[in-house]
């Protein structure tokens, strides 16, 4: 994953441990409940205060994405599968297959039939685009024959 990822041992659920962000210590207790095999997530604030408390992690969606407070995180976070398999949170995948990590996608990066590779193109369909595949920083022969176009404009009083 090349994501910023809140990391966890899985193994040690309960687990709490700090975690910074928008450049504030938060505390984070991650907790694994067996009877429906799914995990949630507290957040504390820098003093110890509960800010968030037993949300569940679901695969593809915002986290605390319900709640209006300024004191929460300014970073989008969500539980992203990069392979798109996912479709729940739950003790086999989690760490594995999916992570919580700041949410840095354009629409659409993540859909199956995505076919960008590597140029910003959310919906990964070249059609609309107008570029060429090869395209470099040097005029071609027709950008110079508009600057002479210009030239000749301005020579002959049409222009400043």
């Amino acid at each position: 994953m090349y994501r910023n990822t809140i990391n966890f041992n899985k193994y040690q659920l309960p687990e709490t441990f700090n975690v910074t962000l928008s450049g504030i210590d938060y505390e984070a207790e991650i907790w694994y409940n067996h009877v429906n095999d799914r995990l949630y997530i507290t957040l504390r604030d820098e003093n110890g205060d509960d800010l968030i408390t037993s949300e569940k992690l679901v695969a593809g969606e915002r986290l605390f994405a319900g709640v209006n407070d300024e004191n929460l995180p300014r970073e989008d976070l969500v539980m992203i599968d990069e392979t798109g398999k996912s479709t729940v949170v739950n003790f086999a995948n989690v760490n594995r297959d999916i992570w919580i990590a700041e949410d840095d996608t354009f629409p659409g990066e993540l859909d199956p039939g995505n076919t960008d590779e590597g140029i910003f193109n959310p919906d990964g369909d070249e059609t609309g685009m107008d570029f060429d595949a090869d395209e470099t920083d040097e005029p071609d022969d027709e950008d110079l024959d508009e600057l002479d176009d210009l030239d000749l404009i301005r020579s002959e009083g049409g222009g400043e």
